[in-house]
C-alpha cells in the first residue's frame, strides 16, 4: 500500500503545475519524489509512460489546422471564411489572435515534456548503473530510458522551431520561476546543434527497434538516428527568419527579398551542405541498421490485394503496429482519437451505433493533385484519396465538392477507413483505437534520397528513390515507370522528382507543407498549385472537362452513378473495399465501373445490418471519373437507360470557384510571388509567454504582442 501511495504521488506531481507563474508553463516534481521514482528502471518507466500519455495530444492541434491541410496536395473541406483557423493555414491574409488555443496548447505541452525530460536526464546521469553502462559502452535499460528522454525532448524542440521559429532553449531542469527570469529566445541554430549533440551521445546506447522489447510505440535507437537526420535536414533547409534577431556569425542564402513590414526573410544557412551531409550520414544509419523496421515491399495477403503500400495502413486498421513504423503514438479502443475521424475516409453516420460512426474528414486532397500528379497505374492513388464517402448506413455516397464536411468538402483521405477495420468499431465516433503513425521508413528513405542528391551523391539518391517508387507500380510498369524514369534524372530534376515522390507517397500524412518550406519551394509551389486549379476551373467552365497535361487524366463536370449489388450483379468473389484494380482493366469491362477506382465500398462484416435495409445495393458503380462523357451524347443516354444517374462532380468546383482558386493560400497572392516576398508561415508566440518574459522574448513576423 505504501508503494502504491508513493507511485500515485509521483504521478500526481508529474502531472500538475508546480510553477504556476512560470512563463514557459513547465512543470516539475520535488527532488524527494524524483529520488523515489528513479530508484529503479520500473519506476522510471512509469514516469516516462506519462510522457507517452501526453504524446496522444502533442502536436495534434497545429497538425490539424496547418500541416495536414496546408500544402499543395492537402486542403481543408470547409469554406475559407467559415473557420478562423484557415487564416494561419493560408499564410495570414489577415491577422490572427495570439491567444489562439492551438498555439498556446502546443507551446505548453512541448515545454512540459521538455522539462520533464530534463529532470529525468539529470537523474539518470547521476545513477551509477547508467554511468557504468556508458563507461563500458553497453546498452542497458537505464541507457535506453535516458535515450528516450533525450529523443522526446529533441522531438519537442523540432516541433517548436517548425511552428514558432526561434524559441527559448534550456537543457536543464526548471524547478523555480527564478530560473526563467533571464531566459530569452535562442537562435534555432543553437537548438538544432545542441539537440543533435545530445542525441549523438544518447542514441548509440539505445536499443534498435525490436531489441529489448522496444516496439514502434516507444522511441528506439532507430528513431533516434532518424531524428538526428531530421534535425540536421531542417537545419540545412530554407526557413523564415527574422531580420530583427541576432543570428551571430551565421550567413545565409536568400530566396526573394526582405519583408520590411513584418521584418523577415526566407533563407537557408550558407553552410547548409554541412548539415545535409549529417542528415545523409544518420539516415544511412537508419536504413543500414534498422532493427526490425522495414519498408513493406510485398503484399502477403494474396490475390486481389497486391498493394504493399496499402498493407502498411491496413496494419493500423487491424490495430497492429506496422513493421514500417519508426514511431506510432499508441491508442486504445474507447480512447478519444482523431484517427480516422479527422484524417480518414468520411462517414455521414451519427455519433454512435452507426455503420460507421461519424467521421468528419478534416484532411482533404486537391483535385489537381489527384488528377494531375498521379499517373495511371500508380497504386498509391486510390489508397491515398477516395471519391466516395461512407453514408453511415453501410453504403457508399459520392463525394461532393461543395464545401462542408463528411461527404462534402472534396476528395477525402483514404489511407484510413473505419469500414476497412478488421473489427469495425460502431459503438462511438472518435474512439476507433487506431494508432497515429508519425514516422515510417518510406519517409526516411525519401529524405535520405533528397539529402544524397543535394550533396552530389546521385547514386544513393536513385537507390532509395527506386526502392520507394517500385512498390507503387506493377511488374509490367517497372521498366517504364521506375527503371527508365529514375535513370533519366540528374541535378535539379532529380531533386524535384524526389520532392514529387514525397508528395505522392506522403499525401494526407501532413508532411508536405514542411517539405515545401525546407526545399525553398513554398512560393513556387503555391503559385503552381493556384495556376493548375485555375486552369482546371476554366476548362470545366468552358468545355465541361479538363485534361491535365502531365498525367493525361480528365476531370469532368458530371459523372454517372448507380447502386449495384456487386456480388450478385457483377462477380460473387468481389470485395470492393479491399480490391486492387486488376491490371489492364478497360472501361468496356462490366467490372470497370465498380472496380475503378479501387479501395472503396463498405464492410462486408455488416451483413446483418445490410440485410435489414430496404435495398442491399450498397456499392456505387461510377462512369466518367477519368474520361469526358458528353451529357447530351449517346454514351450518356445509354448509361441512363441502364439505370445510371447523372451526378454533379467537377461542376461543384466551378460553382465554388473562390474556394478552389483565390482562397488557396490567400495570404500569399500572386503579387507577393512576383515581388519575391517570403512566405509568412510562422505562428505567433503565445501572449502568456510574452507578458511574463520581462521583455526578453519578443514577438516577430509581424504578429501582435498583445
Amino acid at each position: 500500500m505504501k508503494k502504491l501511495i508513493y507511485i500515485m504521488l509521483a504521478v500526481f506531481l508529474f502531472s500538475n503545475t508546480a510553477c504556476d507563474k512560470n512563463f514557459l508553463d513547465v512543470e516539475a516534481p520535488s527532488a524527494v519524489d524524483e529520488d523515489f521514482v528513479f530508484a529503479s528502471t520500473d519506476e522510471a518507466q512509469k514516469v516516462l509512460a506519462g510522457i507517452y500519455d501526453l504524446w496522444h495530444d502533442l502536436d495534434k492541434r497545429l497538425f490539424y489546422v496547418t500541416e495536414s491541410v496546408g500544402s499543395d496536395s492537402e486542403c481543408h473541406p470547409e469554406n475559407y471564411a467559415s473557420q478562423g483557423r484557415h487564416i494561419p493555414e493560408g499564410l495570414f491574409a489577415t491577422e490572427y489572435s495570439i491567444t489562439d488555443g492551438d498555439c498556446t496548447g502546443t507551446w505548453k505541452e512541448c515545454y512540459t515534456i521538455i522539462n520533464r525530460c530534463n529532470i529525468m536526464i539529470e537523474a539518470f546521469e547521476a545513477k551509477e548503473e547508467y554511468q557504468s553502462a556508458v563507461a563500458a559502452g553497453k546498452v542497458n535499460d537505464w541507457t535506453q530510458l535516458y535515450g528516450e528522454a533525450v529523443v522526446a525532448r529533441g522531438t519537442c524542440y523540432k516541433l517548436l522551431v517548425m511552428y514558432f521559429g526561434d524559441v527559448p532553449y534550456f537543457n536543464y531542469p526548471i524547478r523555480t520561476t527564478a530560473q526563467t527570469d533571464s531566459l530569452g529566445s535562442s537562435s534555432r541554430d543553437v537548438v538544432y546543434e545542441s539537440e543533435i549533440e545530445a542525441l549523438k551521445k544518447a542514441v548509440p546506447l539505445m536499443y534498435r527497434m525490436g531489441e529489448g522489447g522496444i516496439t514502434a510505440e516507444r522511441f528506439s535507437g532507430t528513431y533516434g538516428d532518424a531524428l538526428i537526420g531530421r534535425l540536421a535536414f531542417d537545419a540545412a533547409g530554407y526557413q523564415l527568419r527574422r531580420t530583427d534577431f541576432d543570428y551571430g556569425s551565421v550567413s545565409f542564402d536568400q530566396w526573394g527579398v526582405d519583408n520590411s513590414t513584418w521584418q523577415a526573410k526566407y533563407v537557408r544557412r550558407s553552410d547548409w551542405q554541412t548539415y545535409m551531409n549529417i542528415a545523409k550520414e544518420y539516415y544511412l544509419k537508419v536504413v543500414n541498421n534498422p532493427g526490425s523496421v522495414r519498408l513493406i515491399e510485398t503484399d502477403e495477403r494474396g490475390e486481389g490485394f497486391d498493394n504493399p503500400f496499402q498493407r502498411n495502413f491496413q496494419y493500423l486498421m487491424d490495430l497492429q503496429v506496422s513493421p514500417e513504423s519508426l514511431f506510432e503514438c499508441g491508442y486504445t479502443r474507447g480512447q478519444n482519437s482523431d484517427f480516422p475521424y479527422s484524417w480518414g475516409r468520411p462517414s455521414g453516420g451519427g455519433g454512435s451505433n452507426a455503420y460507421p460512426c461519424k467521421n468528419y474528414g478534416q484532411g482533404r486532397i486537391y483535385a489537381s493533385f489527384y488528377y494531375g500528379d498521379f499517373v495511371p497505374g500508380d497504386k498509391r492513388r486510390d489508397v491515398t484519396a477516395c471519391v466516395t464517402a461512407n453514408s453511415g448506413a453501410a453504403s457508399e455516397k459520392l463525394i461532393n465538392f461543395t464545401p462542408g464536411s463528411r461527404e462534402k468538402g472534396g476528395l477525402s483521405n483514404n489511407k484510413l477507413d473505419e469500414s476497412r477495420f478488421s473489427d469495425p468499431y460502431t459503438t462511438r465516433q472518435r474512439q476507433s483505437g487506431c494508432n497515429w503513425q508519425q514516422w515510417r521508413m518510406a519517409d526516411v528513405m525519401l529524405d535520405l534520397a533528397y539529402a544524397s542528391a543535394a550533396t552530389g551523391d546521385a547514386a544513393t539518391a536513385k537507390t532509395y528513390l527506386t526502392k520507394v517508387r517500385s512498390r507503387a507500380f506493377s511488374d509490367a510498369d517497372q521498366a517504364a515507370m521506375v527503371t527508365a524514369y529514375v535513370a533519366g534524372l540528374s541535378g535539379q530534376d532529380l531533386l524535384d522528382a524526389i520532392a514529387l515522390e514525397r508528395k505522392l507517397e506522403l499525401a494526407g500524412e501532413g508532411k508536405t507543407r514542411w517539405d515545401m518550406i525546407l526545399y525553398g519551394q513554398m512560393p513556387d509551389r503555391i503559385k503552381k498549385l493556384r495556376d493548375r486549379q485555375i486552369a482546371m476551373v476554366e476548362g470545366l467552365k468552358e468545355n465541361g472537362y479538363y485534361t491535365f497535361p502531365t498525367s493525361g487524366v480528365t476531370i469532368s463536370n458530371y459523372v454517372w452513378t448507380k447502386y449495384v449489388n456487386i456480388q450478385e450483379e457483377i462477380d460473387e468473389t468481389l470485395n470492393l473495399l479491399t480490391t486492387q484494380t486488376p491490371e489492364g482493366l478497360t472501361k468496356d469491362d462490366p467490372r470497370y465501373p465498380v472496380l475503378v477506382p479501387g479501395w472503396r465500398g463498405t464492410s462486408d462484416l455488416w451483413t446483418d445490418y445490410i440485410a435489414s435495409l430496404t435495398s442491399d445495393k450498397v456499392n456505387l458503380a461510377i462512369r466518367g471519373l477519368y474520361e469526358y462523357i458528353d451529357p447530351n451524347g449517346p454514351v450518356a443516354a445509354a448509361l441512363e437507360a441502364d439505370g445510371y444517374e447523372k451526378s454533379p462532380w467537377g461542376i461543384n468546383i466551378t460553382e465554388n470557384e473562390s474556394q478552389y482558386t483565390s482562397d488557396i493560400f490567400k495570404g500569399y497572392p500572386d503579387s507577393y510571388y512576383s515581388s519575391g516576398q517570403p512566405p509568412r508561415y510562422v505562428r505567433a508566440v503565445p501572449y502568456e509567454t510574452l507578458s511574463q518574459s520581462n521583455g526578453l522574448i519578443t514577438q516577430g513576423y509581424g504578429h501582435a504582442s498583445e
